[in-house]
């Protein structure tokens, strides 16, 4: 196994965890955040959940890709 396989392994391996624990800990914070009470109330949780998801997952994959991207 060359050093390529084990980097885009370590890689995928770290986007996957990354993504899982972004996930709930954005769910965790939109939740205490927004503490949806009514239909409405959980829409928007709904939504903050996706936008700050989104955003911690665009700078998550930034900073993959830098460490990752030594040429």
């Amino acid at each position: 196994m060359g050093q390529d396989d084990f980097n885009a392994g370590a890689m995928t391996a770290f986007m996957w965890i990354g993504t899982i624990l972004l996930s709930i800990g954005s769910g965790m914070l939109a939740w205490n955040w927004v503490e949806p009470e009514s239909f409405f109330g959980a829409i928007g949780f709904l939504i903050i959940w996706g936008l700050l998801s989104k955003a911690c997952h665009f700078v998550m994959f930034g900073l993959i890709f830098t460490i990752f991207n030594g040429d």
